[in-house]
């Protein structure tokens, strides 16, 4: 090996002089295991350390304006041999590579990333069929612990592992049970079932013990995010029907439809309405594009403002709806991008801020609604918004993946992604894996999901109308 590197030719040391960025640095790489190796092999990579690079590379680079890593240049191998070890070692390799040096919340993993290599290691080899092959993948994605990190793309393969059929009804795992929200289609058998049902078991197995079987392959940056994913999954199956048994109901057998044919989406939902006849209520994952000024034009008066983000937005809305919140410019973000030049290495970006001068700023109260639902962009809204000083967030924790993203292709044409920036509050708090955290942490009950009753909704409503008791 160092006589492959030398025979690459001399290499030109860098001018430190110009590259006094420590104030900067969130993050270095880990390059002890060079600093303490004596042969004369180490000694070949400690130039290489200090050698000069460019920003121009043929395997990477940086998108221009926002600093997530363009993996490019790469075999995707599609037609591979799921025996051939080399390319199952190389795909592990490559994964493990990308992590190491270009994904800026390495350090927040629960497991060390070098014992993960040793472990998956025998893991990858030892699996020979496309189904193994990916289910080592998706486990192994799951390690980094980053909501944004899973395989997007439509796989036969892994649809017939989940299933793919399921009852057409919604289960979410609410007080340490997982429970029916709601009821799509009343079929045969699930016309027994009502919203506020909880399952104990499925096809005879009991579903706690089913979730930690299949959890490792739902990759999350956090617990209550894993287990909202994997409960999506929980009832798939490539059977016509389905045994389940509720709580007070015994054993119902279920009829289930293809997954593809329901629509598990609330596009259907006003992106905007009138509470109590004066507080103002946004739903922005039905927002029409440049929408959110007719709305602020009807809410300016009002007394408050909920801004429902248990939903992804269809239309972004971090400066258009902030400067309406906010009197002046105000810090809520800043970010970490990675150094070409030092690859490993992560440095903050200057603040960025919302808002502009105002002196018809919105004085109402702003209630804003979040849980694990609210993800990425969601979340970096709650964190805009969060600046206004009328701002109060409830809720519960959030998915806890911020940032763009960055695509990666592994042997075989497996897409799967990463969070390619960091994501800070201005004061270095971090949001990664930790999420949004709410002001006042409110989770629905099983008992108010039977009522139909929307818990948080309710005590946004209450916490306006109590500023206002005049009312």
């Amino acid at each position: 090996m160092r006589q492959w590197i030398e025979g690459l030719g001399p290499l030109e040391i860098k001018d430190e002089k110009h590259s006094n960025i420590s104030s900067l640095v969130k993050l270095d790489p880990n390059l002890d295991w060079i600093e303490q190796d004596t042969s004369r092999l180490g000694s070949t990579l400690k130039v290489i350390i200090e050698s000069e690079r460019f920003d121009k590379h043929y395997y990477v680079g940086l998108k221009p304006g926002v600093g997530n890593p363009i993996f490019r240049n790469e075999d995707i191998y599609r037609n591979m041999e799921y025996t051939d070890e080399g390319l199952k070692l190389l795909s592990l390799f490559r994964y493990w590579c990308i992590i190491e040096y270009f994904f800026p919340y390495r350090y927040l993993m629960d497991q060390d990333w070098d014992t993960i290599l040793l472990e998956f290691i025998p893991k990858i080899i030892g699996v020979n069929d496309e189904l193994s092959y990916k289910l080592v993948l998706l486990e192994l994605i799951g390690k980094i612990q980053d909501t944004h990190a899973n395989i997007w793309q439509n796989d036969a393969i892994l649809d017939s592992y989940w299933g793919k059929h399921t009852p057409p009804i919604v289960v979410r795992f609410i007080e340490g049970k997982f429970v029916v929200t709601k009821v799509l289609d009343k079929l045969s058998g699930t016309d027994a079932l009502t919203v506020g049902d909880v399952i104990t078991q499925v096809n005879g197995k009991d579903i706690m013990a089913l979730m930690e079987e299949k959890i490792k392959y739902c990759p999350a940056s956090n617990r209550p995010t894993q287990i909202r994913d994997v409960a999506k999954k929980l009832l798939r199956t490539n059977q016509k029907i389905i045994d389940v048994n509720v709580e007070g109901k015994g054993e119902l057998r279920l009829h289930c439809v293809n997954i593809s044919d329901l629509d598990l989406q609330n596009k259907n939902l006003a992106s905007h309405k009138l509470l109590n006849s004066n507080i103002g209520y946004i739903y922005p994952g039905s927002l029409k594009k440049d929408e959110i000024h007719e709305i602020m034009d009807k809410f300016l008066q009002t007394e408050g403002l909920i801004i429902d983000l248990r939903c992804y937005p269809s239309d972004f809305i971090v400066f258009s709806l902030s400067q309406y919140l906010l009197s002046k410019p105000t810090a809520f973000v800043k970010f970490t991008t990675g150094n070409l030049r030092k690859p490993g290495q992560f440095l903050f970006t200057k603040p960025l801020k919302v808002g502009k001068i105002n002196n018809n700023a919105y004085v109402g109260k702003v209630i804003i609604i979040v849980d694990e639902t609210t993800q990425s962009q969601a979340e970096y809204t709650a964190m805009a918004l969060r600046a206004s000083p009328q701002a109060t967030i409830i809720g519960s924790t959030t998915a806890g993946a911020d940032g763009n993203v960055s695509e990666i292709f592994l042997p075989g044409n497996i897409r799967t992604m990463i969070s390619g920036i960091g994501v800070y509050y201005p004061d270095g708090r971090e949001t990664q894996r930790v999420g949004i955290i709410p002001d006042k942490e409110i989770k629905p009950t099983i008992k108010s999901i039977a009522n139909d009753k929307d818990e948080l909704l309710e005590y946004a409503i209450d916490l306006i109308e109590r500023e206002y008791p005049g009312r």
